[in-house]
């Protein structure tokens, strides 16, 4: 064959060999392209899954926290039902102590030594009587009496509990202004505020410090964080520390629900968002100022009272000897023992007393007996409670005053329609139970409704 024929055949060979690999090129460029298409879905869905799987885990761990925080929730709920049942008991049975010391000290000259124990028994008693406060406060089953109060007095009242409370490693300095304002606050409520707020402050100090407590008048303007009391005159208490301090974002998130610094185990206190609430419920607010390495300090803003603060109740003695109403209470307690105290503490006292155990037997001697002038029952009873009581009592005398007397009651239970509510807690001493009659009746004779 020719050398032409030849290069002619391989030129052919070659061209249609360069052609099929171009063709075979260009095919695996596509391939190449749709499994790069490919592989990016793949990876576009292995990120998508990553994130959901993310978003799952978060959300389980989430429900975890919630659930865990709704048994704890559940927990504490038990443990507080329990707690205001007790301390309901508990009042009662100091009621009937109280009351027979009352009675006891008035009825005749006691030699020194039995006055001695007489009075020994009391500040004991009262002591109890602050512990169920306490109690009834946690358990959220103490009613709360917001009236004037002096700051100064309660802060003084309670530096001997501090001082035990805080222990050995704490000083205790207190600076309180020269004239406060009254608050319109709960006094129970306020101190075991103010309690709280001194032991979390000595658990930030676990090396020792100083704890200050401060009282002051505050004329504050328009609130620039959503804690903050609005625009107007404050009775401020402020309790600071010289601790370990708070970073800006964990102040940030302070008065949040359930939020504690403290490790698990340790006794968590109030809690800045119980504070907050209180503050709030009362119609003032809250402001936290923090230095890491420097200390905390904490002001808890209260309305001010348009009236002075209210004086101590005067002894069960002074008000026996002084002007009051001839009246014949018509007193109502399923307690036995409560009920036989309370009506020879009445009687000493000049009034005259009608008992009944229950709510229907009351309401068949108010409507017996028109010289009843004032209605003194218990909050909560079997079957017909105080509240309702109150109110079929109110419907067919309007002009009856009637004053609650309680020592395990749920706001919402006293609070009627058209009622005027005055409220004695128990223990109560001989004095206020006087005083809150007195005032009953002056207000059914001055034509309050």
């Amino acid at each position: 064959m020719a050398f032409a024929e030849q290069t002619g055949i391989f030129a052919a060979a070659a061209l249609g060999g360069a052609v099929l690999i171009g063709v075979l090129v260009v095919l695996l460029a596509k391939r190449s392209r749709r499994i790069e298409a490919l592989l990016t879905q793949c990876r576009a869905a292995q990120a998508a899954a990553d994130s959901a799987n993310a978003r799952m885990r978060a959300e389980i761990e989430e429900r975890e926290r919630t659930e865990a925080a709704l048994r704890q929730a559940l927990r504490i709920e038990a443990v507080g039902q329990l707690t205001g049942g007790v301390a309901h008991d508990f009042n009662n049975l100091l009621t009937v102590l109280l009351g027979n010391i009352d009675l006891l000290q008035q009825s005749a000259v006691l030699p020194p030594t039995a006055a001695d124990r007489l009075t020994r028994m009391r500040s004991a008693a009262e002591r109890g009587a602050r512990l169920t406060d306490q109690l009834l406060a946690f358990s959220r089953r103490q009613p709360m009496v917001p009236r004037a109060v002096e700051l100064n007095a309660v802060v003084r009242g309670m530096t001997e509990l501090l001082e035990s409370a805080i222990g050995n490693t704490v000083r205790v300095v207190t600076r309180l202004t020269g004239d406060p304002w009254p608050a319109l606050v709960d006094p129970m409520q306020i101190e075991l505020v103010i309690l709280n707020l001194a032991i979390n402050a000595r658990d930030a100090m676990p090396s020792g410090g100083t704890l200050t407590i401060e009282t002051g008048n505050a004329s504050l303007g328009p609130p620039e964080r959503p804690e903050d009391p609005p625009a107007g005159d404050y009775a401020m208490v402020c309790v600071g520390d010289t601790g370990i301090g708070l970073s800006p974002e964990v102040e940030a998130k302070a008065f949040g629900p359930r939020f504690t610094t403290k490790e698990p185990g340790h006794r968590p206190g109030l809690g800045l968002s119980q504070v907050y609430g209180l503050a709030r419920q009362c119609g003032g607010g809250v402001r936290i100022e923090s230095v890491v390495g420097q200390g905390t300090s904490v002001r808890v803003y209260l309305p001010r009272a348009m009236i002075g603060a209210e004086p101590a109740s005067a002894p069960a003695a002074a008000i026996a000897t002084g002007d009051r109403h001839v009246a014949t209470v018509l007193l109502v307690d399923d307690d036995e023992a409560v009920r036989s105290t309370t009506a020879m503490i009445l009687q000493t006292m000049g009034y005259a007393v009608l008992e009944s155990a229950t709510g229907r037997a009351a309401l068949d001697l108010l409507a017996a007996d028109p010289t009843i002038g004032v209605l003194l029952t218990d909050v909560v009873m079997p079957g017909m409670n105080g509240a309702e009581l109150a109110r079929h009592a109110r419907a067919a005398r309007p002009d009856l005053p009637v004053v609650f007397c309680s020592g395990y009651a749920d706001p919402d239970a006293v609070a009627g329609d058209a009622i005027v509510q005055r409220i004695v807690r128990k223990p109560f001493r001989a004095g206020e139970l006087a005083a809150q009659i007195e005032a009953a009746l002056s207000e059914a004779g001055a034509g309050a409704v």
